[in-house]
């Protein structure tokens, strides 16, 4: 004898947004806007004149880090550009404005 009422237990909330999010961003989420690290470290200047306003983290990267990030910066600007060259857009020449 077997019975047909089982049903499956209720998943949790944060599963159900996990699932969510998965759905909306199948490669998972990945900004159009990034600060370069150049941006960061003006930020980051910015804070040490004005601490009450500016970034409330004290976090700052170690130099290994730093370099990683400037590693992925640039990989990231070579995919890019790789995307745009995909479209027909060149590249800007020394001097001209980007897209």
């Amino acid at each position: 004898m077997v019975k047909d009422d089982w049903t499956p237990p209720k998943r949790e909330t944060w599963m159900e947004q996990k699932a969510a999010l998965k759905e909306k961003f199948p490669e998972g989420w990945k900004p159009m806007k990034r600060l370069s690290p150049e941006a960061q470290a003006g930020i980051r200047a910015l804070h040490a004149q004005y601490p009450e306003q500016i970034l409330r983290t004290k976090w700052v990267p170690t130099p290994e880090e730093e370099a990683d990030r400037e590693r992925r910066w640039f990989q990231r600007g070579k995919s890019v550009w790789n995307r745009y060259a995909e479209l027909g857009v060149k590249p800007p020449r020394n001097g001209e404005k980007r897209v």
